[in-house]
């Protein structure tokens, strides 16, 4: 461990991890097991177009929601273009979205002919303001784009209850939710269409994938159309199914894993002063994945979160600010949109960043961290004096 500020990695001294600790996911099945899936694969010569594994994930996952329909597609961002260009039945006008979110989701929107109209999010759930949104919705306003959190979704039935009473189609991006639950029902029936992702970062791997959900017979009808023989081939194909499906099977065990990690978190920041871990919202009545664990960069903290990352960086603990900045003051927002006042947004976007996780982050790793935070703390003066001389 580090005994003095100079052994820190950004000053010259040896990274106190030998590997990158990543906060993707990263669960992988035993690889005997893979490869057997593969066998009848490669024996049949099915290797795409909509074949027996997809169909068997397709099930599998629909049971899982507890939906009728599940269309496995290439990507999660295909699926969500996909369903937005349906919902908005080829009008053109604002699709709703949040403005403390990632930073492809202007762009999904605009692929889908639309332009995003930001509005500011909740405190609690760091979701759609289902306030804001009621009042941002006008004649222009084509489909609300709801994004499901980490740590709390967003407020669901608020949202849908907006939609329905003014008329607007509602999907949830709950790409980063899969697992989680809201009002003790989980994930992928709300709204008229859910969309999920399989990427390796993800809770389900299928090294590249996703998957929409709904209860709408017609709308999976066209969407099934539309990845067989759209403009844009949406096909997940075989392999990739199958490395999905092994990861169904083990889902429970990577979420005790996550838990496990969240708890060491827990403990550790409970003794560093100036960071505090983001809870997960209604822990007692809600499932969680714990996939991820956000800190609050407090005005206690010695240096700013910008210098922490790096810090923590340097190391090899890849730590990130979270959603930062705010879709409205980013390079993501499209020239020409207007760019309002969205005080929440603006403010949880210079707040958090997020601490290494996933399968290639052990509880040690956990330690490791929470002993070099405190390290970090306890000579904050000298460390961002040195930072600042560097940057001279």
């Amino acid at each position: 461990m580090k005994r003095a500020v100079e052994e820190l990695a950004i000053f010259g001294g040896t990274p106190l991890f030998d590997s990158i600790k990543p906060v993707g996911q990263l669960a992988v099945p035993p690889l005997d097991a893979y490869l057997e899936r593969l066998r009848p694969i490669f024996h049949e010569h099915r290797l795409s177009g909509n074949g027996p594994v997809v169909a068997e994930l397709e099930r599998r996952l629909a049971e899982y929601h507890g939906v009728s329909h599940c269309i496995a597609v290439a990507n999660a961002c295909v699926g969500l273009v996909m369903v937005l260009r349906q919902l908005v039945g080829g009008k053109r006008g604002n699709a709703i979205v949040p403005a403390f979110s990632y930073s492809g989701i202007p762009h999904i929107v605009q692929w889908a002919g639309q332009m995003p109209k930001f509005c500011d999010v909740e405190r609690r759930r760091h979701g759609l303001d289902p306030v804001a949104v009621d009042r941002a919705i006008d004649e222009d306003t084509t489909v609300i784009l709801a994004v499901a959190n980490v740590h709390g979704t967003c407020e669901i039935d608020a949202l849908q209850e907006i939609a329905s009473r003014r008329k607007v189609p509602i999907v949830f991006d709950s790409v980063s939710a899969l697992g989680a639950s809201f009002g003790g029902k989980m994930l992928g029936s709300f709204g008229r269409a859910e969309v999920f992702s399989l990427h390796a970062t993800k809770m389900l791997n299928g090294f590249e994938g996703g998957y929409i959900t709904t209860n709408d017979d017609a709308l999976a009808q066209v969407l099934r159309d539309q990845r067989n023989s759209g403009v844009v081939n949406a096909r997940l194909n075989e392999m990739h199914a199958a490395l999905a499906l092994l990861c169904v099977d083990q889902l429970d065990d990577v979420i005790g894993r996550n838990e496990a990690r969240y708890r060491a978190y827990e403990r550790e920041l409970a003794s560093v002063e100036g960071l505090e871990l983001l809870r997960y919202v209604d822990e007692a009545r809600e499932h969680y994945t714990y996939q991820m664990a956000f800190v609050a960069v407090t005005d206690r903290w010695p240096l700013t979160r910008e210098d922490t990352v790096k810090v923590l960086r340097a190391e090899r603990a890849f730590a990130m600010p979270y959603y930062s900045p705010a879709l409205h003051h980013s390079s993501h927002c499209p020239i020409g949109v207007a760019v309002p006042e969205l005080p929440v947004a603006e403010e949880l976007a210079r707040l958090f960043m997020y601490l290494p996780g996933g399968e290639h982050t052990t509880i040690d790793d956990v330690a490791s961290c929470g002993e070099l935070l405190r390290f970090v703390h306890e000579h904050g003066d000298e460390i961002r004096r040195r930072l600042s001389e560097n940057a001279a």
